[in-house]
């Protein structure tokens, strides 16, 4: 919306202003982001607080440890002080600079909230979550689990021998649980686990991962979300989140209307590689980030992307709003997807191994949007399932979904009304109006969805059920699919792919632009598993596997059979028939390539060695079980014809594959193959070397992909290491003390911790502290070239 019309409706309304931004500080004083908890089972990584908001609220550092839509779900800019403790914790960090830490992670939003307009005994009144700091009358809530449908559901899930706190625990709520209690602003939301290693979900009419929060308005309006995840990779592309608003007031609420807040956009690893990162967080201060297309199926003279081949028809009826990478005029390169160039790299975006994409390689291909899936009891389309017919929700008055766009111009200059200052008359008239025609050019815009109107008496509630969806051109393309799977590989194998084939700017435009037909594949994936009443077909259960190196410096992945014995309900039988290994040497979110496929052969335990695997270099491994085909399915009243094509097609003709995008499924922190311990090297009979020794970041082969690390090979199992300049200073020292190891890493820092040291010629002295080499040296240079 511009700036001028939202000057013309602000009018007086002074007062209400310093109420507002009196209850905005008041918030924010409150506000607790370790009372968050982070959804990580699907491909789309969020984070949820009773509050009410998801992700953080814009531009609060304190947040910028929240999940943010990520997709894929990473590991991104942590900040150990900051963070939740509900990932870093379980699965460790890969130790990286700050800077890079903040280049890499692919957030797609700067927060986003929920709104509540009421008009009261002729008093207007709109409240919201975010993505500024709530309003004044926002207070969370404690859901009583006991007394939900929810009750029973859950397993006690604990971190895996990969993680980094063996045995702690996860999920926070399952039979036998302590239900939270005390003080809502320090509460975290429930989180469930449907799922566990080498079993079959135990509830199948429930989502893998569910948390739940709850959230009071004013007139004792009370929001209860509840959002649910899958690892299913027919069902991993999207977070439902299902949205109830009850009046436990003593009043009519009549006109009342809900929205959502949203800030998307594709995406900050985009930005950070081109223009630097932002602090860890989407501020809009990179310009040359501004350059997203924005749609909303409901607008005026709607229009999707020209190139994708799909006209409005295919739009009708979806209210769907969506953002897509477009081309900057910050540039003289045509850059729609953000495709890679190591010449344009900015130093300030760069994080290890990002060099190691091919040139072309689409940093920014996603189309990420925000529909709704069920908001009333009968009609066209956006029905209740069966479950939520039968709660006699209240209907809208209309069924029009309306939507509205505010510019982000930079830092701090965005025109949305809340972040301007409106009162709050005027607030409901701007989120009520008509919507709004799409913006003519790229740009980035925050954006709102409202419902209703609603009249709901005390004790009435209106439901509305909605979805975060992403999707991207390999979703759909035929090319992708592997063959020996028939499965669609994943996105960064993909890009990757993309970059290779050398397209000219028309070619990957052309490319990006399935995108858009992936986008609506995937929603209607999401909108299956809400009518269907959450029954899909079982993914095969998660594989816990060990991984580490053996004698020859090799990775080696060990686990046993149990996922094969687990009984699958669907059909009364176990139909694990083969585990699929796959390894990346990029991330922990892809490329993947499958290395093996091994049968399941009820072999007690399962050993691959990974005999491509080269010391020092990092690598990242995630198992697949493998079901048999079938034939028939039915759940309920939902059959094998019911199913969406390529869901039907996996299920029938390759056999379900299980999934990649949760953190329980595979390494999380890079593995380094390290050389054993030996006599030789206790001994100091052969000669310690530097490897790689010249060492450069920029000349292939000459680092680590990329890291600033090289490695002392050869050491004796205890010793210390003096490294020193050509002039005679020491630089750096180094223990080594390690019975196993006969090797160690130098991260390139001095001794004091203070800085990185620059190029030059270095010299080094090894000193054994191994009883039977005591005192004996081995010395040797090696030439740094940054």
């Amino acid at each position: 919306m511009s700036l001028s019309l939202i000057k013309k409706w602000l009018g007086v309304g002074l007062l209400t202003l310093a109420l507002q931004l009196s209850g905005a500080l008041t918030a924010s004083a409150q506000l607790d982001y370790y009372a968050s908890r982070m959804m990580t089972r699907s491909l789309v990584w969020e984070t949820f607080h009773n509050y009410g908001f998801s992700g953080m609220h814009y531009a609060d550092s304190a947040g910028r440890a929240a999940f943010r839509l990520i997709y894929p779900g990473m590991m991104m800019g942590f900040y150990t002080l900051m963070n939740p403790t509900d990932y870093m914790e379980y699965w460790g960090d890969k130790a990286w600079s700050d800077g890079a830490n903040k280049s890499e992670g692919t957030m797609h939003s700067s927060g986003n909230g929920v709104l509540v307009l009421t008009n009261v005994d002729g008093e207007k009144h709109v409240s919201w979550t975010g993505p500024r700091h709530p309003s004044e009358d926002v207070f969370p809530m404690i859901y009583d689990i006991l007394n939900g449908p929810e009750a029973n559901w859950g397993i006690r899930t604990v971190v895996p021998f990969r993680g980094i706190k063996t045995g702690l625990e996860m999920s926070n709520w399952y039979p036998g649980a302590t239900p939270k209690s005390g003080d809502a602003t320090a509460a975290e939301p429930y989180e469930i686990h449907n799922y566990d290693y080498h079993i079959y979900p135990p509830v199948q009419d429930a989502p893998e991962e569910i948390h739940i929060t709850q959230t009071r308005f004013k007139h004792n309006i009370v929001m209860t979300r509840k959002i649910y995840a899958w690892s299913h990779q027919d069902f991993d592309d999207f977070i439902i989140v299902d949205v109830e608003f009850e009046n436990r007031g003593d009043k009519q609420l009549n006109d009342t209307y809900f929205g959502f807040n949203n800030t998307l956009y594709v995406n900050s690893t985009g930005t950070s590689y081109r223009w630097g990162h932002e602090g860890g967080m989407i501020r809009y201060n990179r310009s040359g980030g501004l350059d997203d297309f924005f749609r909303f199926s409901g607008s005026p003279g709607f229009q999707p992307n020209s190139l994708s081949g799909l006209t409005a028809a295919d739009f009708a009826g979806k209210h769907i709003t969506y953002v897509y990478d477009g081309n900057t005029t910050n540039s003289f390169e045509e850059d729609t997807g953000d495709p890679f160039d190591s010449d344009l790299e900015n130093p300030g975006g760069s994080f290890p191994a990002s060099g190691d994409r091919p040139k072309g390689t689409p940093i920014a291909p996603e189309y990420a949007g925000f529909a709704p899936l069920a908001f009333r009891n009968s009609g066209s389309s956006h029905v209740f399932n069966a479950n939520d017919l039968a709660q006699g929700y209240v209907d809208p008055k209309s069924d029009q979904v309306l939507g509205h766009w505010f510019r982000a111009h930079g830092l701090d200059n965005i025109d949305d009304p809340i972040g301007k200052g409106v009162g709050m008359a005027e607030l409901y008239d701007i989120y009520t109006a008509p919507s709004m025609a799409d913006p003519p050019a790229e740009g980035v815009v925050w954006s709102d969805q409202i419902y209703g109107p609603y009249d709901l008496a005390p004790g009435d509630k209106a439901k509305i059920v909605v979805a975060y969806v992403f999707g991207h051109a390999g979703d759909i393309e035929e090319s992708n699919v592997d063959s020996r799977t028939g499965f669609a590989r994943d996105q960064m194998s993909w890009a990757f792919g993309v970059g290779e084939r050398g397209l000219n700017d028309d070619a990957r435009k052309q490319v990006l632009a399935q995108g858009e037909k992936a986008l609506l594949q995937n929603l209607s994936h999401a909108q299956f598993a809400y009518d269907s009443g959450f029954r899909i077909p079982n993914s095969p259960p998660d594989v816990d596997f060990q991984a580490g190196n053996n004698q020859d410096a090799n990775i080696e992945i060990s686990w046993t059979d149990a996922a094969e014995k687990a009984i699958n309900p669907e059909y009364g039988t176990a139909d694990v028939v083969a585990y699929r290994i796959y390894r990346s040497t990029f991330q922990e979110y892809g490329p993947w390539e499958l290395v093996e496929e091994i049968p399941a052969t009820s072999a007690g335990t399962y050993k691959y060695v990974d005999t491509n695997s080269l010391a020092g270099f990092r690598y990242i491994y995630n198992v697949r079980a493998v079901a048999s085909p079938k034939q028939d399915w039915n759940e309920g009243s939902v059959t094998l014809a019911d199913l969406p094509p390529k869901v039907r097609e996996h299920l029938t003709v390759s056999g379900l594959e299980g999934g990649y995008s949760a953190p329980e499924t595979k390494v999380n922190v890079p593995l380094r193959p390290k050389m054993a311990s030996s006599t030789l090297s206790d001994n100091l009979e052969r000669q310690v070397r530097v490897v790689p020794n010249p060492f450069s970041v920029t000349l292939d082969g000459q680092s680590y992909q990329g890291a600033e690390s090289l490695r002392f090979v050869g050491l004796p199992h205890k010793c210390t290491i003096r490294i020193f300049s050509v002039s005679g200073d020491m630089v750096a020292i180094i223990r080594h003390d390690n019975p196993l190891l006969g090797e160690t890493n130098w991260e390139l820092k001095d001794r004091f911790l203070s800085g990185e040291v620059i190029s030059g010629l270095y010299y080094f002295v090894v000193e054994s502290e191994v009883q039977e080499s005591m005192g004996k040296l081995s010395r040797g240079a090696f030439i740094l070239h940054k």
